[in-house]
């Protein structure tokens, strides 16, 4: 993946928009785009299979997450709270 850090505005990023992908999509590029008078960053385009990754990765951890909470359970460490019950004390 590219190192060099590309940042353009909103209006910079909306004319560049298809370079911008192709960049991403081919030269794995991350671009950022920035607004506001301080121009701060607001969002990217960056390549799918780094979003891919992240995804897989926020998964997995869920997943751990999950497998502790069940664990706990098990060992009656925790106990189960019916979802109705959850809703009315949350105010839902």
């Amino acid at each position: 993946m590219d190192t060099d850090v590309t940042e353009l505005s909103v209006s910079q990023a909306r004319d560049r928009f298809s370079d911008a992908v192709n960049r991403a999509a081919f030269g794995g590029e991350v671009t950022y785009i920035t607004r506001g008078r301080a121009q701060q960053r607001a969002a990217a385009i960056v390549p799918s299979q780094l979003v891919e990754h992240y995804e897989a990765m926020v998964d997995a951890e869920d997943g751990r997450i999950a497998n502790e909470r069940l664990a706990d359970l098990d060992a009656g460490r925790s106990t189960a709270v019916p979802a109705d019950e959850a809703a009315r004390t949350l105010g839902l």
